[in-house]
């Protein structure tokens, strides 16, 4: 904690441990869900499916929301792969969040036309999630591509021609803010990262520590904890999932 509100700057990293893949495998529903996505070949709905489960019954939220209420007031970006809508629920403005994955907050045509990307409304995501667990032969909800009259689908990595121009602006936000940090005292704090993706928080966080002398890093994760090396001296591991650290009474 003295790291974290000392720091003038933090970054902080949100990865596969937020994602709750074993309260969701403990789901009856989400097994049926994602056997029957996997039929209709729809795997860009399978982030929605999770976070409706999430959002109920999880506690990925309520950790989050613990983190917000210690970093609203600091200078501090975040990057999460993450599909689910977790982060809006517990507070995070987009303004200081970028998710190269993907959101639902986005949808993009199947064929990867660049026009296609747009925003998607509550009501096509309620219509979908229902008719998920209905198995409704339609999963039309996201309507039809105004441009080439492909299907639209959510816009994520799922996706075999995922657009990657639906995050880039929050990207540029982030480069810029990374910029400020030379030679400033910075926390990065990365918590529940795995290796899914480790070219988008694992490995550059770790590069940015070692980098920036004045950065202190703080590693916290159920399984994969251990530090580099050249970051154990200015660096703190946890072992411990993110999520229960976050709901821990001392934080």
């Amino acid at each position: 904690m003295e790291k974290l509100q000392g720091a003038d700057l933090l970054l902080i990293g949100i990865g596969e441990e937020f994602e709750e893949r074993s309260f969701l495998e403990a789901q009856p529903e989400y097994e049926e869900g994602t056997e029957y996505l996997e039929q209709m070949k729809r795997p860009d709905l399978l982030p929605l499916l999770a976070d409706r489960m999430i959002r109920g019954r999880g506690r990925a939220v309520a950790a989050l929301q613990n983190l917000y209420r210690i970093v609203m007031d600091k200078n501090y970006f975040l990057v999460s792969t993450c599909q689910t809508d977790i982060l809006r629920l517990a507070g995070f403005p987009t303004s200081r969040v970028v998710t190269p994955c993907g959101t639902l907050e986005k949808k993009q045509c199947v064929c990867g036309c660049e026009r296609s990307l747009a925003q998607v409304a509550e009501s096509e995501c309620a219509e979908l999630y229902h008719a998920i667990l209905n198995r409704s032969p339609e999963l039309d909800a996201l309507g039809i591509c105004p441009h080439c009259h492909g299907k639209m689908a959510l816009n994520n990595i799922y996706l075999e021609k995922y657009l990657e121009s639906g995050y880039l602006e929050d990207w540029g936000r982030y480069t810029k803010w990374l910029q400020g940090t030379l030679n400033r005292s910075v926390c990065i704090l990365e918590l529940g990262v795995g290796l899914d993706y480790p070219s988008v928080i694992r490995f550059p966080f770790e590069k940015m520590g070692y980098y920036n002398q004045k950065a202190a890093f703080i590693r916290v994760n159920g399984r994969l904890y251990y530090l580099t090396k050249e970051l154990h001296e200015r660096g703190r591991s946890i072992a411990k999932n993110a999520i229960d650290w976050l709901l821990a009474e001392d934080i």
